[in-house]
């Protein structure tokens, strides 16, 4: 009875709700809308009128006008055709035809109005045109309107290689930009990129003229030398030119160094008369690096093959009864040091007055004879094995005593050349061991050569070689340490120093080599680490992302994408802008650093200001639930329980006891049970 009764309440309701809607219907249906426009839709510039008319079907009604934005003009009755000009001076400007049909309906046609403002455009770069970097041009658009019809088109080279499209809705002009992000090489250098920008209202709209600017790119490469060393053999005294080209752009400036002091700051080194070999350094900087080469210099020297015997003996032997202390000679001076082809004078004087004998043992040079002093000298000392002393006879006592001094002298060559490379070539990884070796070439004597080993100015290791040569040789020294991340780009050098004592301080007896560039590669690290930030409803927030490590890391960022969140990345720094922040936005987002040694993330953690947290009360709701369905459980085994113990009761298979004929069905098990 009572689902009889509700059926006619149902459809009463949904009788009157169809009544309520033909009565909002019935101001005036689309199909019986007498207006029409001659043009629907206007399509013009900002600023400009446009001329409407108006007509109507129905000729019997109270009056025509128009109402221009919140303006309404006089009405007409009668008319069936009206024109209004309506100028494009607002943003927001509306215009509608209406006619009274009567006292209570009334018909309108609003007339689809765009203003549009074309746009204007300006390209410029983001960050330098590296070479191997990616290279980023922005391109402005200013005081366009409707943005959403606005496309951007990139060219190279007279190449579409990408077009973009607005969907913002808003319809007063507003400034937007693209940005074109490509990875440069030097082959593209002068190539010429062009932003386009043109309002787009389709084929039947019309066609406005396009804005676009070109942007011409210089890409910028690091300084390179075709070989990084080189060697010239000349002639003592020839002159010779050495050439420091490099490839760069910038255009590199040079600086040439020899011995520690700079000689030039052009491409080319002239060096007149040259009578030493020695190494020249060359480097060529611009503001993406700086490379240095060397240049050795061999000078060719005509050596004797054998010395010259100026006095007899050759080779000096002395009787070992002129070895003794005492002898009246004395050496001025009494020890030297002399650079190999350098000159040498010795002098050998006595106290005795006149002496029966005196003179000079040596194996080349000249001696001057002088009573009671003798000196002798060299112009050039090309002799490794050169040997000289002084030796005197004379009378002690009446007996003819014979004594001699050698000459205590030492032959140096500074190093031709002392480099640092590395024995395992190439970047080595964050905590594997690089290997140094410092070659000196050609050096004597090898037993007075210090080895120091330079990160910068600090000193980190010194060798002392121990062997006795007196011949110029080769020799190297091995430096080993731990890569770590803090080693890459030092700069390691070693040093060769003689430790001599001679007679020409004005010469250096110390080289030092090119600095050798450490390059160790590690993992990314994120500057910023996990962090929270939280923003307003409809607010603005900036994520921000930069990453060390070497090779320069990846970035990229993980997260739920929306149409109000923009991606832009800066020189080594990726952000993420999330303008007229909603509750959407709220979540985790993930920067993730990347390069070949490894891997690593950051959390931003965004939280809604002023949002309040609905885990409670779902915590609540699930608890009830919980607690509803467990009361359920409990209540239907109690019921359950109750109705199997009222039906134990047992029946005997016989007849009813009231004598009738109903049989009584039998327990399944067959067992009877009494109560």
């Amino acid at each position: 009875m009572l689902t009889a009764c509700m059926l006619p309440l149902r459809m009463l309701g949904l009788l009157i709700l169809m009544l309520s809607l033909c009565d909002a219907d019935s101001i005036c249906p689309t199909e019986l809308n007498p207006l029409t426009l001659d043009v629907p839709r206007v399509i013009e510039r900002y600023g400009a009128s446009v001329e409407v008319n108006c007509t109507s079907t129905e000729a019997d009604h109270k009056g025509m006008y128009w109402r221009i934005g919140n303006n309404d003009f006089r009405a007409i009755p009668g008319e069936s055709f009206i024109s209004q000009s309506v100028s494009l001076s607002e943003w927001n400007v509306t215009a509608e035809c209406r006619i009274l049909l009567n006292e209570t309906h009334e018909c309108i046609k609003e007339l689809e109005i765009t203003i549009y403002q074309n746009p204007t455009v300006a390209v410029f770069p983001v960050n330098r045109a590296v070479e191997g970097t990616l290279f980023e041009l922005q391109c402005n658009i200013t005081d366009v309107a409707p943005v959403q019809n606005l496309v951007v088109r990139w060219f190279k080279d007279n190449q579409t290689i990408r077009t973009d499209n607005f969907t913002n809705t808003t319809t007063t002009p507003v400034s937007e930009s693209s940005t074109l992000a490509v990875n440069i090489s030097r082959a593209e250098h002068g190539a010429e990129f062009k932003c386009e920008a043109q309002l787009d209202f389709g084929s039947h709209g019309p066609q406005l003229p396009i804005d676009s600017e070109i942007y011409i790119v210089s890409v910028n490469y690091a300084p390179e030398f075709k070989n990084t060393s080189e060697d010239f053999f000349v002639h003592e005294g020839d002159d010779v030119t050495l050439n420091c080209d490099a490839e760069g752009r910038p255009q590199p400036t040079f600086h040439w160094k020899h011995d520690g002091k700079i000689l030039s700051d052009t491409n080319n080194l002239n060096i007149t008369r040259v009578n030493t070999s020695g190494m020249y350094n060359c480097s060529a900087i611009n503001f993406l690096g700086k490379i240095t080469k060397e240049i050795h210099v061999h000078v060719t020297m005509n050596i004797p093959a054998a010395p010259a015997v100026i006095t007899t003996p050759a080779v000096i032997t002395i009787p070992e009864p002129y070895k003794r202390r005492g002898c009246p000679l004395v050496l001025t001076p009494a020890k030297i040091v002399v650079r190999f082809g350098d000159p040498v004078s010795i002098n050998c004087s006595t106290s005795v007055a006149v002496p029966i004998h005196m003179g000079w043992e040596t194996t080349s040079g000249d001696v001057g004879d002088n009573g009671t002093s003798f000196t002798w000298s060299v112009e050039k000392v090309e002799d490794w094995s050169i040997k000289s002393a002084c030796f005197i006879t004379y009378d002690d006592n009446g007996n003819d005593t014979q004594c001699y001094v050698e000459l205590d002298i030492t032959l140096y060559k500074t190093p031709d050349i002392v480099s640092v490379s590395a024995l395992d070539s190439g970047p080595v990884m964050e905590g594997t061991e690089i290997q140094l070796k410092c070659d000196i070439i050609n050096v004597t004597p090898v037993q007075k050569l210090t080895v120091r080993w330079y990160r910068g100015t600090d000193i980190l290791r010194t060798d002392v070689l121990d062997e006795n040569r007196r011949i110029p040789v080769n020799m190297s020294s091995i430096f080993n340490f731990t890569a770590e991340r803090d080693y890459n780009g030092a700069e390691l050098k070693c040093e060769a120093d003689l430790q001599l004592e001679t007679n020409r301080p004005d010469l250096g007896h110390h080289l030092t080599s090119s600095p050798y560039t450490a390059v160790v590669h590690f993992a990314p690290e994120i500057n910023e680490g996990t962090c929270s930030k939280e923003v307003n409803l409809d607010g603005n927030v900036t994520l921000d992302c930069s990453a060390e490590g070497n090779p320069l890391p990846d970035l990229h960022w993980n997260y739920t994408t929306a149409e109000n969140v923009r991606e832009t990345t800066r020189w080594h720094q990726k952000s993420l802008t999330i303008t007229g922040a909603t509750s959407t936005n709220a979540g985790f987002y993930i920067c993730v650093a990347t390069n070949y040694v490894g891997e690593v993330t950051s959390t931003v953690t965004l939280k809604m200001k002023g949002q309040i947290s609905v885990f409670p009360w779902r915590f609540l709701w699930w608890l009830l639930i919980g607690l509803i369905v467990v009361f359920i459980v409990i209540v239907i085994v109690i019921v359950h329980k109750y109705y199997k113990k009222l039906g134990r009761y047992s029946f005997v298979l016989d007849r009813a006891n009231d004598g009738s004929d109903i049989p009584i069905p039998p327990l399944s098990n067959g067992a009877e049970d009494t109560v």
